[in-house]
């Protein structure tokens, strides 16, 4: 659905461009002088770009902040009855298996081979 509808749309695009070769270098000139009055908008208005720049430093630390403050809470709240419950879930013996990591005694047994009578069929 994307695909056809970006289609439609620079399909549309092209069919508006003019036809005449004059009118297609107007165009492109005003594209062109668009295109140089964007890139040199900081060489013509130092001060507003200077004062863009300090607001998008004090933004960014702001954010940061809020970042910060936003994990603080879900840390502390949120999560915190899920990281208890998972606490009290692990089996008390897996301590004494550092060599196994977590494995038990119970999860290293084959029950997959053949004529296991635990095994349903």
């Amino acid at each position: 659905m994307a695909l056809v509808r970006t289609v439609i749309i620079v399909g549309a695009v092209i069919a508006l461009l003019p036809s005449d070769r004059a009118q297609q270098e107007r165009l492109q000139q005003a594209a062109v002088d668009a295109a140089q009055w964007t890139i040199t908008y900081c060489d013509r208005n130092a001060k507003s770009c200077e004062t863009a720049a300090d607001a998008w430093e004090v933004f960014k630390v702001k954010a940061e902040f809020a970042a910060g403050v936003a994990y603080d809470v879900a840390m502390t709240h949120v999560f915190k009855d899920s990281i208890d419950l998972a606490s009290n879930a692990a089996p008390a013996e897996t301590s004494s298996l550092s060599d196994r990591g977590t494995l038990t005694s119970r999860d290293l047994e084959p029950r997959w081979r053949a004529g296991d009578p635990q095994r349903p069929r």
